[in-house]
């Protein structure tokens, strides 16, 4: 392992010496938008090919458009797959190497290894979408969106017609989650479907199901997969009628693939549990598991279902790390899971023994941000991604070994070209000391136009959540280096809240979000100053979304320090948050009940609720709020402006009608950018 780390190292040093001489320039929002993003790769059973995806963004055009890539494992050139006129996406390997079963125009094709002979082999009314082959190649599932009662596609489409074409397009409701972040609830759910590999035998494994698979809005085909015998699916769904608003009890199914009712393998749990992966040998069926009901943010345990005996049992009990992913080797001897350690995500690895599973995961990653990792199925090649702040993704390919990963190297090179224009810093690590005396990780990003004895302005920048994390990886929204690029020092911390430092540390801030996590975030900035006598102290300003708009909140009835502040999508009034979110359970577990219970009320709402400290407002305000955000509702920015306002507070407010929690659409990106940065430069200025 120690030689691979040394080869990726030794590469990544030659790509920094190859920019020297050459002269570097601050970042752009046009090069921003022109990093080609490569994701999900998936190595070939053999370990020879690689497919991996690339979007690339038009800004004039206002989209985005993916294409699937193949490239040798060993190196070499990239070709487009299936050819070069077809966007194809989920792009995924036959069982035996022959065949890639892909997305294309919204329906499932397959076509020859080579990219030859290809056919689309769907035509569903929903569109299809994640592909997964079953063990023997014979057959494909993947999910649509169907209307439950309907038991043909001819019924989807009639009823699709009709609710197109209707001149009524009024909303109702009986119960809660009527609506999910940017969409009101559709009567059509998203459902497990498999097709021989011809285009023949189509079957809805979850016919008449009221729930979806994978459960929305953000699941993939990581939710289900087959038995290594192919007789059986495992599955994730959420079947909690009336209660979904305020439940997380995710639950695992199996189904035979034969047809039968599907059975709930986790019910004893009440908590969520997701993400089944069978063993090698079909004896055991991983998933992670939450063991405290209604809080999405709890420890991820990695559990071990034996399919004999009917019993679960956790694998890391130990482990004070969520296991975000994870994956058998093919001979079933070793799970590689990923997890965010720390500021970084990271590839580890536990191995079988003669006395059972080895309980202490061996770190297989050095540097960088590490995801999505592929293992082929002979278990020697794996791929995964990797980026930092100062580099966007790209596709690392390394031997498997006994000791540990060897042969280490970088893969593709989509995005050589534009960083070598680019005056791009990485981020710096330090520790401080946090609210409870304990140590606390932060990180510092110098501008572009850096030079020793020269002092910059200040952004602070605060991760939303709160249960998240800063990363020190290319960030497709808050981008640290495009914030950075007006001659901008970062300070970003990861107060109690944050994931990567044990569950316990995580914990901390719920019903707490005014408390200990303030003061962690003024403890690091005040340490980052201290350390960093280019940082001015005099000209700060903080910005942040989600969670880290209501902290700019609070901040802004708190703290006099900044000049300036950008809240976006951002909490402000507790009490009516909770009345107009959509994630019931959210409020329930992070506000200690509803507002009429009069102890949440008491210690939480009426503690905690920046609206409540209005009159303090006094720092120049930009807010930028999404009229399509149910998970934070716009009018909690609209209320936030009207209290700036009607005080005389210098603000602005800009409204996105197209846009959600979070502002995708490229043209609405470029104003997004230009308002936030245009907002500092002119507060933050000398």
């Amino acid at each position: 392992m120690r030689t691979g780390l040394l080869l990726a190292a030794a590469g990544l040093l030659a790509a920094d010496l190859s920019a020297q001489g050459r002269v570097q320039r601050p970042m752009t929002f046009e090069d921003f938008a022109a990093v080609r993003n490569v994701g999900d790769p998936q190595v070939s059973p053999d370990g020879r090919w690689v497919l991996y995806s690339v979007r690339t963004t038009d800004v004039n055009a206002n989209r985005r458009t993916t294409v699937t890539k193949v490239q040798p494992a060993t190196g070499g050139a990239a070709r487009q797959f299936p050819n070069a006129s077809t966007g194809a996406t989920e792009a995924r390997w036959s069982p035996d190497g022959k065949r890639v079963a892909y997305i294309a125009a919204g329906q499932l094709w397959i076509a020859d290894a080579s990219g030859a002979n290809a056919r689309k082999i769907s035509s569903v009314n929903g569109g299809a979408g994640g592909p997964v082959w079953s063990p023997m190649g014979d057959r494909i599932a993947f999910v649509t969106g169907v209307y439950p009662d309907c038991d043909s596609d001819g019924c989807n489409i009639e009823r699709a017609k009709a609710a197109d074409t209707g001149k009524v397009k009024a909303h109702i409701a009986d119960n809660l989650l009527y609506r999910h972040w940017t969409e009101w609830t559709a009567p059509t759910r998203s459902h497990l479907f498999i097709v021989s590999s011809d285009g023949t035998l189509l079957r809805d494994v979850t016919a008449g199901a009221k729930y979806d698979v994978p459960p929305g809005p953000f699941g993939g085909s990581e939710a289900y997969t087959f038995s290594p015998d192919g007789k059986e699916l495992a599955y994730t769904a959420k079947d909690q009628g009336r209660a979904d608003a305020w439940s997380t009890d995710l639950n695992v199914y199996t189904a035979p693939v034969s047809g039968g009712a599907p059975a709930v393998i986790t019910a004893a749990n009440r908590g969520a549990d997701q993400t089944p992966v069978y063993s090698p040998d079909g004896r055991t069926i991983l998933y992670a598991s939450q063991a405290h009901p209604g809080f999405e943010s709890d420890r991820q345990r990695l559990m071990a279902y034996d399919r004999a005996s009917g019993t679960s049992r956790e694998l890391l009990p130990s482990w004070d790390r969520n296991a975000d992913a994870y994956a058998f080797s093919p001979s079933g001897n070793a799970i590689y899971l990923t997890t965010v350690d720390a500021s970084r995500t990271k590839l580890y690895r536990i191995t079988r023994t003669s006395s059972g599973w080895t309980t202490s995961p061996q770190l297989l990653t050095s540097g960088g941000n590490n995801f999505s990792p592929s293992v082929s199925s002979d278990g020697k090649t794996i791929a995964w991604l990797q980026d930092a702040t100062e580099r966007p993704a790209e596709v690392y390919v390394a031997t498997v070994g006994p000791p540990g990963l060897s042969g280490v190297h970088r893969l593709t090179h989509e995005n050589d070209a534009l960083l070598a224009q680019l005056k791009l810093n990485p981020v710096e690590d330090f520790w401080f000391k946090g609210a409870d005396g304990d140590s606390v990780q932060g990180m510092i990003l110098r501008p572009p136009q850096y030079q020793a004895g020269k002092k910059f302005p200040v952004l602070f920048l605060i991760h939303g959540g709160p249960q998240g994390e800063w990363l020190d990886q290319w960030h497709g929204r808050w981008n640290f280096e495009l914030f950075a690029s007006p001659g901008f020092g970062i300070v970003a911390i990861n107060p109690r809240g944050s994931f990567g430092y044990g569950q316990k540390f995580t914990d901390q801030i719920s019903k707490d979000w005014g408390g200990k996590a303030y003061t962690d975030l003024m403890n690091g900035l005040d340490a980052a100053l201290a350390r960093n006598s280019w940082l001015d102290s005099t000209r700060m300003g903080a910005a942040g979304g989600s969670y880290g708009g209501y902290m700019t909140n609070w901040l802004a009835g708190h703290s006099n320090r900044f000049k300036a502040l950008f809240t976006h999508a951002g909490v402000y009034n507790l009490e009516n948050m909770y009345g107009a979110t959509e994630e019931i359970w959210f409020g329930d577990w992070e506000f200690g009940g509803p507002y009429w219970d009069r102890n949440a009320m008491d210690s939480v709402y009426r503690r905690w609720s920046p609206h409540l400290f209005a009159g303090n407002f006094h720092t120049p305000h930009l807010v930028v709020v999404g009229e399509l955000d149910y998970r934070v509702p716009y009018t909690e920015g609209l209320s936030l402006f009207t209290a700036l306002q009607r005080q005389g507070v210098p603000s602005r407010l800009i409204d996105f009608p197209d846009e959600g929690h979070w502002i995708g659409k490229p043209q609405n990106q470029r104003l997004w950018w230009g308002e936030a940065l245009g907002w500092f430069r002119k507060y933050l200025s000398p």
